[in-house]
Parts: structure tokens; C-alpha cells; sequence
């Protein structure tokens, strides 16, 4: 259950390229040459992308009977591994939670800067902003921790990993995700190939992972009124095994 604000220590992770995988050399907020002087970036582009972006959260919330929250600083405090801890300035937007598809939902857009590694024009040296779509799913009850990762983004996750890898025995699923967990049966359970084939065939980039009574899942750059439908569409099948398998193990 995600749970109310407390005090939380605001330190990223050090030794690490801090460029996300995958992201490249792309700016998350578009510049003009208009926007752009020596020494500066002017953010009225990306002001006004916030501004839309929180109007389309709104009216989503809203469509489906969710509550709706601008921000909430210290909700991405609650969890100690990646996506969370790294970077400058984290912070949640656009947190929407209540009852989706019969399921208690907390869902955000994760903000946070990566220190750039490159210095432009004038010695101005830019951070890229980077962000992830957050939901985070109550259970009924807990379950043995599971993690499905990207297989390119496996360096990101440290050894913070729940356990040793799961081989899954289909192809597709394979070539993208790297499963990890302390029960080899309950990955199994919970990855059937019915369900790898679901997560294959969803054009995202996501990963989820299982952690006491909940299910994170988070899609790079992705936002609330755009992919969260979808992901936790692929995701029930996931959380209905794991609850099955955890009762039937009670």
C-alpha cells in the first residue's frame, strides 16, 4: 500500500554514467532556436507542456472516477531501487489513485534530472530531464518478490535484484525481458507463456516488479491519460497468477 508522506533522505546514486539507457542524446523538452540564448534555456515550452499535460490528467482522473493530485513530493521516497534514487530533484506528477479496472491504484508521471555529461556553447552545461509512468497496484495479499527488467537496462538495476535469473522458455519475451526472482515456481506461475506473450506484444518500455503486497510497473517517458489503461490491461493476468499461486502455496 502506498503510503502517507514522511520524511525521506534526497541522495542519488554515485559512481554511475547517469545517462538513462536508450534515451540518447534527446532533450524530454523540445527547444526552439528562440528559446535558446547563451548561458540559458528559457522553459516556457516546457511550462507549457506541464500546463497540458496536468489538463489531460485532470480530465482522465476525472473519466474514470480517480482522484487527482498535481504533485507529491516524497511519494517516490517509498521505494529504494530503480527507477527511484536516481538522479537530481525527484519529484511525482500527475498522482492519481482510487479503484481502475477493479484494481486500487496509485499511478504518477516520476520526474527527475540526469547530470549531462556534455558542456554546450558558453561553458553552459545542461541536465536532461527524464521520466517514467509509475503504477503501483495493491494485493490482496503479499507474494514472493519477482522482477521483470529489460534486458538492456539490466546495469541500471545494480544488484539490487530479488534473486537469481528465471529462465522463461519463450522466445520473444526472452529477447526483451530478464526475469528475476528468489522462487523459481512462482515465476513460472506468474510468467506462463500466455502471459509472456502478452507483455511481448505491448509496444512499450516498461518493467514491473512485485514487492510484498504490491506491483510497481513503470514505462519510460510514458504518461497517465496515455498508457496507464493499457499497462495495467497487461498487467492483471500477471497480478491474478501471482495471487492464485501465493494462496495455493498458504
Amino acid at each position: 500500500m502506498v503510503m502517507a508522506e514522511s520524511g525521506s533522505c534526497d541522495q542519488r546514486r554515485d559512481g554511475r554514467d547517469m545517462r538513462h539507457p536508450g534515451c540518447g542524446d534527446s532533450p524530454a523538452w523540445p527547444e526552439t532556436a528562440t528559446e535558446r540564448t547563451p548561458g540559458m534555456i528559457r522553459r516556457s515550452s516546457a511550462d507549457q507542456s506541464h500546463r497540458d499535460d496536468h489538463a489531460a490528467a485532470i480530465r482522465f482522473a476525472e473519466a474514470h472516477g480517480l482522484q487527482h493530485e498535481h504533485s507529491r513530493r516524497k511519494l517516490p521516497h517509498q521505494w529504494d531501487f530503480y527507477p527511484f534514487g536516481v538522479g537530481n530533484f525527484r519529484r511525482a506528477r500527475n498522482v492519481v489513485h482510487g479503484s481502475l479496472h477493479g484494481r486500487s491504484i496509485t499511478a504518477f508521471e516520476y520526474f527527475y534530472f540526469l547530470m549531462s555529461d556534455s558542456v554546450e556553447q558558453n561553458g553552459y552545461q545542461r541536465d536532461a530531464a527524464n521520466w517514467f509512468l509509475v503504477c503501483v497496484v495493491d494485493l490482496d495479499h503479499p507474494v514472493p518478490p519477482l522482477a521483470a527488467v529489460r534486458t538492456a537496462w539490466l546495469e541500471w538495476h545494480d544488484d539490487e535484484l530479488p534473486g537469481p535469473i528465471i529462465p522463461i522458455d519463450h522466445e520473444r519475451w526472452s529477447k526483451v525481458f530478464t526475469l528475476v526472482g528468489e522462487d523459481e515456481d512462482f515465476g513460472r506461475a506468474v510468467v506462463t507463456n500466455e502471459n509472456a506473450a502478452r507483455c511481448a506484444e505491448a509496444d512499450i518500455h516498461a518493467e514491473w516488479r512485485f514487492v510484498n503486497d504490491e506491483l510497481l510497473l513503470w514505462v519510460w517517458r510514458g504518461r497517465v491519460d496515455d498508457q496507464l489503461v493499457t499497462i495495467l490491461d497487461v498487467a492483471k493476468p500477471l497480478i491474478e497468477a501471482a495471487e492464485r499461486y501465493a494462496h495455493a502455496e498458504s
